[in-house]
């Protein structure tokens, strides 16, 4: 199939979040590590200047989005989203796994827009994909435990819970990854403050790391 007829249907069942999907191809044949070496440091840099960790929740993307989750009934305390804790890793001065170019370009997308993305691999996934609560005893497998996810939203596809705006992609799984779908998790009142799009389309524009195979974004339909 060509991959610009590549879509699939996301279903969002939660009338109190918004999610947007880009799915996008590696571009082949490049030499992509200085490239987002540099994305990265001065994705670092910036918010190492303008939010140290100690000022990190003075964030203005970073405080509505907890707002909003304690007003859905979530202590973003206990369990903070998922943009909250790669941003404190970068403020640690954590290294971020190199080598992986959805992981690296996921990475770079939170720091510029203070929300909380994921990443997939599309050859992983098998559609359609449901934004939904999770039910009781599913868990999200992460790199050193299996996150529970009863009653948080969560992304799932045939097989199961696959996202969470709590969790993000384990570099382990998205080395191969050919087509990465990135996943930005925004409730309705954070839409406006924050444009997915446009983070997409200038990352792209700076690094020329990937291009465009479909992007949409997906509401609630009670239908």
């Amino acid at each position: 199939m060509n991959p610009e007829l590549d879509t699939f249907d996301c279903k969002v069942t939660l009338p109190d979040w918004r999610l947007h999907l880009a799915s996008l191809a590696r571009k082949e044949g490049r030499d992509l590590g200085n490239v987002m070496d540099v994305a990265t440091r001065g994705a670092r840099a910036h918010l190492l200047r303008h939010y140290p960790d100690s000022q990190l929740l003075s964030h203005p993307t970073v405080a509505a989005i907890r707002e909003c989750l304690r007003n859905q009934g979530h202590d973003p305390d206990r369990t903070p989203p998922c943009s909250e804790l790669l941003l404190r890793r970068f403020l640690a001065a954590e290294e971020i796994p190199r080598g992986c170019l959805a992981w690296e370009f996921l990475a770079v997308l939170t720091v510029k827009s203070g929300a909380p993305w994921a990443v997939l691999d599309r050859d992983r996934l098998e559609p359609p994909l449901v934004f939904r609560r999770g039910e009781d005893g599913e868990t999200l497998r992460l790199a050193d435990r299996d996150f529970p996810c009863s009653g948080l939203p969560v992304l799932a596809d045939r097989r199961g819970v696959q996202a969470s705006p709590w969790t993000y992609g384990e570099p382990r799984d998205l080395a191969e990854a050919t087509t990465a779908v990135f996943v930005c998790f925004l409730p309705p009142d954070l839409f406006r403050q924050v444009d997915p799009k446009s983070h997409v389309g200038r990352l792209i524009w700076l690094t020329w790391a990937y291009s465009f195979v479909f992007e949409r974004t997906c509401t609630f339909n009670p239908d």
